[in-house]
């Protein structure tokens, strides 16, 4: 995948939060980038987007290359871009000494506004958090 690919990228999250669709070029395996409309602020609630460290213990923060959640510390070991508006992803996360791989799609819904991320059978759906 090129550079221009993810530069065309970035300008895909609009003003209202809502997500256009990816590129046709990243329906392919993607490595361990994450695409940049997925990257940034993510809360399960619109407190864990406002909140201090101690409230926001649903506050998922996506960088291109990890994710952080409130306990823990995910590397992106492998991604793959299911679709234009779904990647699944492999993290090795770290919390408290323990180690451990985790598989995970994440998924716009909602016309681009949510991102909902399935973790032991259970689907956590998200929220951009504002600037």
């Amino acid at each position: 995948m090129g550079n221009n690919v993810m530069e065309e990228v970035g300008n895909i999250v609009a003003a209202d939060n809502t997500v256009a669709m990816l590129p046709a070029e990243l329906t392919t395996t993607a490595g361990n980038r994450m695409p940049q409309p997925f990257v940034g602020r993510w809360g399960l609630t619109s407190e864990d987007c406002t909140g201090t460290a101690g409230n926001n213990k649903g506050l998922m923060v996506i960088a291109p290359d990890l994710i952080s959640f409130y306990e823990a510390r995910a590397a992106v070991r492998d991604l793959q871009v299911i679709s234009p508006t779904e990647v699944r992803v492999t993290l090795a996360l770290t919390r408290e000494g323990q180690d451990w791989t985790q598989e995970t799609p994440l998924k716009f819904e909602e016309g681009g506004t949510k991102l909902s991320r399935l973790v032991d059978g259970r689907k956590l759906q998200y929220g951009r958090c504002g600037a």
